[in-house]
């Protein structure tokens, strides 16, 4: 949200009757879509027909995907998609439409078998799963991009209270106010019911104090709150349930936090264990088989990329040769795994004498910590300043990731004067192989702080997966196209 934006809030009813239905109209679009596209790619008319036992009626494969259509929709239904409470965004969201999908496909074909269909094209089903799981997962990446943006332009957010005035209240103040496109506001805080007894009011200097939280219900009412956020730590356990209890009869979201800052949901389970409700945090698994899943898969598409990008490539070569002496590709010592220092290749985007300028520039650093960065900076050509904000000088790196010293997803490598003023705990980042891209890169790039930066880093490693890669995979390409946070 810019600054000096005043946040618009939408109540309730209206903010959840909207979303659904953008979904709902998108899902119904894309699904129909994946199985009339389906139909004409595989039989090029929309009126092939096919044979069903035991029907004398002509039935068009048009109308069998009218079927799987609607069964689709109530797939993605039943998966909870069209639920707000339950929804997930990212990888999570992605896993359910592929399970919900999944199943109406096998549903699909139980059904075929019933009414005795053999001349059903499996070609076709297939087909129109595949083409499904790719319009429906980019159909609500469009809705959550479309949604970003109106957080970000101040609409469409939700008045949030947290409860509890302690160090972990104010840490979820500061999180939501930094965080904008998720669009929880907080427009008040809750002191516990023994306030007196804590040495610090934490969260009265950032928003208002409404009251105390034997109070929440009138709170809630008379504020119009939306969404309600307890701090976990603040309160005794009794007291969590009373407050929770309090809030059963109205129109709220209520969410306790863990004090889990740096551990990723999908790595926490509640589970009832002889009537007790614990919350279990799943271990990052850096098994063996699991590496060499996630080195295949780097190796798979980083020479899928090298190979479909050589065009792209030609024509860098010519531009950076054009513009400016010197040699195309550039390699620079990095630090990579565990410390070990190897020669990471780019486009060359500065002019041959970059380094022994930059002594020269060390005065007009804009970065914090180790890190130098200059949003101006006069070493870097013309056709290298285009390269930057869409970060096509990194295409290169392809190479070191097939060469195995990279990884497609990972922490950015250090060069080695930085790591130099590194403590340990900020050698933890090293502790995988570093990626061309990874969590600070679509978390805002070059406008982190080199502390956030560690933070992001330290969560990806902490929350590793598969699954966690392609997600941040997907999620690199607005940021790249879109330039957020780039110099």
């Amino acid at each position: 949200m810019s600054a000096g934006v005043a946040p618009q809030f939408l109540d309730r009813t209206t903010r959840k009757r909207v979303l659904v239905w953008v979904l709902l109209i998108v899902d119904a679009v894309t699904l129909l879509i994946a199985t009339l596209g389906a139909t004409w790619i595989r039989f090029s008319t929309l009126y092939a027909g096919v044979g069903i036992e035991n029907i004398s009626a002509d039935v068009s494969y048009w109308q069998v995907a009218f079927v799987v259509w609607a069964l689709w929709l109530g797939m993605l239904y039943r998966e909870g998609l069209y639920d707000l409470e339950r929804l997930t965004w990212g990888a999570g969201e992605f896993s359910r439409v592929l399970r919900a999908l999944g199943i109406g496909v096998v549903g699909f074909i139980l059904l075929t078998y019933v009414l005795k269909t053999p001349g059903l094209s499996r070609a076709w089903t297939l087909l129109a799963f595949a083409i499904a799981v790719v319009t429906v997962s980019g159909g609500r990446l469009a809705v959550r991009t479309w949604l970003r943006r109106q957080r970000l332009a101040g609409r469409m957010h939700r008045r949030t209270l947290v409860v509890g005035d302690n160090a972990e209240g104010e840490r979820i103040v500061h999180r939501l106010l930094d965080s904008p496109e998720q669009g929880l506001t907080p427009v008040g805080c809750l002191a516990a019911a023994r306030a007196d007894s804590l040495a610090l009011d934490y969260c009265s200097e950032i928003v208002p104090k409404l009251g105390y939280a034997r109070e929440i219900a009138r709170v809630v009412r008379e504020h119009e709150i939306d969404t309600v956020i307890i701090a976990g730590s603040a309160f005794e356990h009794e007291v969590i349930s009373r407050i929770i209890s309090e809030l059963r009869d109205i129109d709220v979201s209520t969410h306790v936090s863990s004090g889990l800052f740096e551990v990723l949901t999908s790595r926490v389970l509640v589970r009832d264990i002889a009537g007790v409700p614990l919350m279990t945090v799943a271990p990052v698994s850096f098994s063996a088989a699991n590496l060499r899943t996630k080195r295949v898969f780097d190796l798979t598409l980083a020479t899928l990329g090298v190979v479909l990008g050589l065009p792209v490539w030609l024509l860098l070569i010519a531009a950076i040769k054009i513009d400016s002496r010197g040699p195309v590709f550039y390699r620079q010592t990095r630090v990579g795994k565990d410390g070990a220092e190897f020669g990471m290749f780019k486009f060359r985007s500065m002019y041959r004498d970059a380094d022994e300028r930059l002594k020269e520039l060390r005065a007009q650093n804009e970065a914090t910590g180790p890190l130098f960065k200059m949003k101006n900076d006069p070493r870097v050509t013309k056709v290298g300043k285009w390269m930057r904000k869409f970060s096509i000088d990194e295409f290169p790196q392809l190479l070191n990731v097939i060469r195995g010293e990279m990884s497609l997803v990972g922490p950015r490598p250090p060069l080695p004067h930085e790591t130099e003023q590194y403590t340990d705990h900020h050698w933890r980042r090293m502790e995988v192989p570093p990626g061309m891209t990874g969590l600070w890169q679509v978390s805002g790039r070059s406008s982190l702080t080199f502390d956030e930066m560690i933070r992001l880093d330290l969560y990806y490693i902490e929350n590793w997966s598969v699954g966690f890669d392609l997600s941040l995979l997907m999620r690199t390409v607005p940021a790249v196209i879109f330039a957020r946070g780039a110099y």
